[in-house]
């Protein structure tokens, strides 16, 4: 009976034992669990600073007090381009003490970094967490509408029928008014050409009847030696006697030639020796009678340049283009 006892006894000190065992082994992982939770979710304190958006020259800025020296700094944010992200990269190159920052919306809910500004600014009110500070930052309604992507693209799509009806009502005056000058100026470049074109034409004509001179007079030098070793062949000496005259002068033309050719690196051809003898005449009675070739060419130039911009103008693919396209035909050569 002692022993059965003894038995029942051990056995019911060993079910507390482990029932002991399970309520504390519970009790730490609750407390672990707890721990865990606690240190990965940021604490969320319900006392905020209130901080507010205000517009200058159509672009929000927003001070904020860095935690550092608890001074305010502020911060241009751009609607269209910038993020949550690019904020939250300004704020910790500007102040290197801000550990964490984040934008948080009204349901406590943290918005991602790609959210754009823009539709942060629509929220009208949302948190902004710098470390360990929250800050309740307000938009004011009269600030936000001029961000809207679609309100942006109704006035680009204004402007750009205000541009197309600016032109269309001043092109043609712009065009008058370009033609008028571009005629004035080529009047006042033939003005000056014609006594040059006058000056040219008397030269050109010396000098083509001084080309016509030299032709002749090569070739009544050329006959002279023919009929020269005629002469002496048939009726001065034999065949025998002229043949190596006449070798010796066929070679020493040849000679002639090559050495024309290693002077003016041009083959001896009748009409590119002719225009030489022809340019070569030309410079001389130019430069005698004080005519400026250079001046010529400009003038020539620039007639030719404007009758092109007046052809260009006068074209009717260009009837019906902006006057900012128009004007660009100044430049262009």
């Amino acid at each position: 009976m002692r022993n059965g006892r003894r038995l029942v006894t051990s056995f019911v000190a060993a079910q507390k034992l482990a029932s002991l065992r399970n309520t504390l082994w519970n009790r730490q992982q609750l407390a672990f669990s707890s721990s865990v939770a606690s240190s990965s979710t940021p604490p969320i304190q319900e006392e905020s600073q209130p901080l507010s958006i205000r517009f200058e020259y159509g672009l929000p800025l927003l001070d904020v007090p860095l935690p550092s020296r608890n001074e305010p700094c502020q911060f241009t944010m751009r609607p269209l381009s910038d993020t949550v992200g690019s904020l939250c990269n300004f704020l910790r190159l500007e102040d290197k003490g801000i550990d964490y920052v984040a934008v948080y919306g009204t349901n406590g809910v943290k918005l991602a970094t790609c959210t754009s500004i823009e539709h942060l600014l629509q929220f009208g009110t949302f948190r902004l967490r710098l470390n360990d500070k929250f800050f309740n930052v307000t938009v004011p309604k009269t600030g936000t509408t001029p961000y809207d992507s679609d309100k942006l693209r109704q006035l680009d799509d204004l402007r750009a029928t205000v541009a197309s009806l600016h032109a269309a009502l001043c092109v043609d005056e712009y065009k008058l008014s370009r033609e008028k000058k571009l005629l004035l100026q080529l009047e006042n470049a033939e003005t000056l050409l014609a006594p040059l074109h006058e000056a040219k034409r008397k030269i050109e004509q010396e000098c083509e009847a001084h080309t016509d001179r030299v032709m002749w007079a090569g070739f009544a030098a050329m006959g002279v030696q023919t009929g020269l070793f005629a002469r002496l062949t048939w009726w001065e000496y034999s065949w025998d006697i002229m043949e190596p005259v006449t070798y010796f002068a066929t070679y020493s033309t040849v000679c002639a030639t090559f050495g024309y050719y290693l002077y003016t690196k041009q083959s001896f051809e009748y009409p590119s020796a002719r225009e030489r003898v022809y340019t070569k005449q030309f410079y001389r009675r130019a430069q005698k009678q004080n005519f400026d070739i250079e001046r010529y060419n400009r003038l020539v130039n620039e007639v030719e340049d404007l009758r092109n911009q007046l052809k260009r103008m006068r074209d009717p693919l260009f009837q019906h283009l902006p006057v900012s396209y128009l004007s660009n035909l100044e430049t262009e050569k």
